[in-house]
């Protein structure tokens, strides 16, 4: 009758996930032991709850060891990892006795659990992109700005501290990367989208002739009266390339211009040698500005293969013979999956016949005990309408995600979701920013308080990452999907996109649905009635529904 417990890990968050054969008679939640080795220390303690037992008083914000308010449910995220820490945990039944005072059944514990060590050719990566409510509401009322002048004042001086925490391992990753190849004497090709943060410009400039880059010419909207070529000759990325051209890189000054009608969507790069050789590759979905790295949720994937790195260079070389144009060569390349590893598969776009997304509905109609998914505008005909259809025809099959829309022009202070649970699609607008909180300098809270005091309290995000996972646990069937394709007949049928398909990588596979698992939960607790932490309960009364639910997924969560 112990516990059995599975750690799943990414770079910075373990999702922890355990189940019990059966009810535990007077269990009111469960303990979570962690040791951590951070720095070369390890250091062993009870992972604190912020939840304590209904009518009990208590201080707002105090926070006691799970020993004391435990937890009342059977997944745990710990949020308070950084890049390199190593962890392990134990879970433990916490009891009340007749006596009233709480015990631990340590006869009932789990065994020492820890994550999946990181696989050597895919390594994730995730910010922080949480638009701040309580915090962000007193902190545009306290400066003047705007929701939008936040975002693009993000990367000034006063705003580093919030910058560094929003960004993440995203931010490092990337900086470091480009330093590192830099340094090398190696070579970078970039096709991106967008080009406006001013750390990522840098970081380009510095390579000088060895940074190669195909820059679109963003999201353009036709003026009353005015053709679409016409429109085409304006420049979103105006100021980035101007520091591009000025550095000496080599980019062109109206090369890939196709909005509007069409997106140079991509933000894919490829590390190469001094001679040119691909080596490794880098994509998902973060796009080069300020926004992209704080206030959208994102993710990015360092791909160290030197085959894929080089068929995404391929791509690269494609798009600048093509220009400004989609000639029906590219469209007839495009629409070949490119295989250069076994177990990994990569499409662009734009596609003809949508061969693209017949692809991706075959990897959704393919998943056996699941799937996850974050998804941005996928529009009504894409993947999210497969993912729908598969879950009326099999509703015990496991499925959760989040599909976020862009917030109203006119309104900035809301975001279009759609929750995809157990009840179903669920369509909701959120507010993006609350009216009251804590008067904290932001500057000081970014500083002090811990990701999971963030991620548990605080604000809305705009999922902006285009990643799906299938089968998780399994060795053989386990996928996951991302990149910068938005899942939708428009990114199949208009716009340059790419996504990378990887089958049989569980370390990969689980790093990816702890970021995706979290964000769900984010959102699910935002949009539930009432108070989602009314306080725990002081019986054991909580327990049968927990356990009705884990039963009903424990063919998804492998047990």
């Amino acid at each position: 009758m112990a516990v059995e417990l599975k750690v799943l890990q990414n770079s910075d968050d373990a999702l922890l996930v355990w189940n019990v054969p059966e009810k535990i008679p007077d269990c009111v939640g469960f303990a979570v032991r962690r040791e951590l080795e951070h720095d070369g220390k390890t250091r062993a303690g009870w992972i604190d709850n912020f939840v304590g037992f209904a009518g009990e008083k208590h201080e707002p914000g105090e926070r006691r060891p799970s020993t004391e308010w435990p937890f009342q449910g059977f997944t745990w995220t710990d949020h308070e990892l950084e890049a390199g820490d190593s962890a392990r945990y134990r879970v433990v039944p916490v009891l009340r006795g007749s006596d009233g005072k709480l015990k631990r059944a340590d006869n009932l514990r789990s065994e020492w659990a820890e994550g999946r060590k990181r696989s050597s050719r895919f390594r994730p990566y995730f910010n922080r992109g949480f638009v701040m409510s309580q915090f962000m509401a007193h902190y545009l009322e306290r400066t003047g700005l705007s929701l939008s002048e936040f975002k693009e004042t993000i990367s000034d001086e006063d705003d580093r501290t919030i910058r560094r925490f929003l960004a993440g391992d995203l931010r490092r990753e990337m900086l470091e990367l480009l330093a590192e190849r830099r340094r090398s004497g190696g070579q970078v090709y970039a096709a991106l989208y967008e080009l406006s943060d001013p750390e990522l410009i840098d970081a380009l400039v510095a390579f000088g002739p060895r940074a190669h880059v195909v820059l679109a010419n963003g999201s353009i909207k036709k003026k009353d009266g005015e053709t679409s070529a016409t429109a085409r000759k304006r420049d979103q990325n105006g100021t980035g390339r101007d520091r591009l051209l000025a550095g000496g890189c080599d980019v062109e000054a109206d090369n890939r211009f196709i909005s509007p009608g069409a997106l140079g969507h991509n933000k894919f790069l490829v590390f190469a040698d001094a001679a040119g050789k691909a080596k490794s590759a880098w994509t998902g979905s973060t796009n080069w500005t300020p926004t992209g790295l704080c206030t959208q949720l994102n993710n990015g994937l360092l791909v160290r293969d030197a085959d894929i790195a080089a068929a995404y260079l391929e791509q690269w070389q494609r798009l600048r013979a093509a220009g400004s144009e989609f000639p029906a060569t590219l469209v007839e390349s495009n629409s070949q999956a490119k295989e250069p590893r076994s177990g990994a598969t990569l499409w662009f776009s734009k596609t003809s016949k949508q061969v693209d997304l017949a692809a991706l509905r075959e990897i959704v109609e393919g998943a056996e005990t699941g799937l996850i998914f974050l998804m941005f505008m996928p529009g009504g005909k894409g993947v999210l309408a497969d993912v729908l259809a598969r879950q009326k025809e099999e509703p015990d099959l496991f499925i959760r995600g989040v599909a976020s829309e862009l917030p109203d022009p006119h309104d900035e202070s809301t975001v279009d979701a759609t929750l995809v649970g157990p009840a179903g699609a669920e369509e909701h607008r959120l507010d993006v920013i609350e009216p009251e909180g804590r008067p904290n300098s932001i500057a000081w809270w970014a500083a002090e308080a811990t990701h999971n005091d963030f991620v548990g309290r605080v604000g809305y995000a705009i999922v902006h990452s285009k990643v799906l996972v299938v089968d998780p646990f399994s060795p053989k069937n386990c996928t996951v999907v991302t990149g910068s394709h938005n899942f939708s007949l428009s990114a199949s049928k208009e716009n340059d996109e790419n996504f990378l398909v990887v089958r049989g990588d569980q370390a990969l596979a689980e790093a990816y649905t702890v970021n995706v698992f979290s964000a769900w939960r984010h959102y699910r607790a935002r949009i539930a009635q009432g108070n989602p932490w009314p306080g725990l309960r002081a019986t054991d009364s909580w327990m049968a529904g927990s356990l009705r639910a884990r039963r009903e997924q424990s063919t998804f969560w492998g047990f």
